[in-house]
């Protein structure tokens, strides 16, 4: 079986060795093929613009999809992310592809949020309403999803309070692992 994995830093497992990440943990529990397109600093738009050459290249049974943080701090809107999001789903659709919808974990502000330049309280919020929406598509569209939102605590992040750490990609290995056997076992 082979899971294809588009997304952002979140994705990605930045700042950790790639043996580490999430998407590496769930590949060896469950002794499947794990790609992870994770691209730090990547908005919706920019996944949406990779999107159809990784389906095409990979064929993938299955592809995880989860972006939306980096948009919100560049101030673009719920539904520009919804938006993409759905765009991505039409691809995978179209070409015969299951796709599994991530939402994002929380955000846990540091001391030095400042340093990114951002509403720390009106990111929370906004991320928070993304957490929604994206929730309400789910339902919606009947998809399958990880959900990240909880189950993550602030000693599951690094220092920036935005990136799961080793534990935190642990707990994001265990939520999928549940998720891809359900589907596929």
């Amino acid at each position: 079986m082979k899971l294809s994995c588009m997304g952002d830093s979140i994705t990605n497992g930045h700042g950790l060795d790639s043996k580490l990440r999430w998407t590496s943990l769930l590949a060896s529990r469950l002794d499947i093929e794990v790609s992870n397109h994770g691209v730090s600093g990547d908005t919706t738009g920019g996944m949406v613009g990779r999107f159809d050459y990784m389906l095409r290249s990979e064929q993938p049974k299955y592809v995880f999809i989860m972006g939306g943080t980096n948009d919100l701090s560049f101030g673009l809107s719920d539904s520009l992310i919804i938006s993409n999001i759905k765009t991505m789903t039409r691809q995978a659709r179209h070409l015969g592809i299951q796709y599994i919808i991530g939402v994002p974990s929380t955000y846990y502000p540091s001391s030095d949020a400042y340093l990114y330049e951002i509403n720390v309280d009106e990111f929370v919020l906004r991320l928070k309403g993304l957490q929604a929406r994206l929730k309400e598509f789910i339902q919606i569209d009947q998809c399958v999803s990880i959900d990240f939102s909880y189950g993550l605590q602030r000693n599951h992040f690094l220092e920036d309070g935005i990136h799961p750490n080793a534990s935190g990609q642990v707990i994001m290995a265990e939520k999928s692992i549940e998720v891809i056997r359900e589907i596929c076992y």
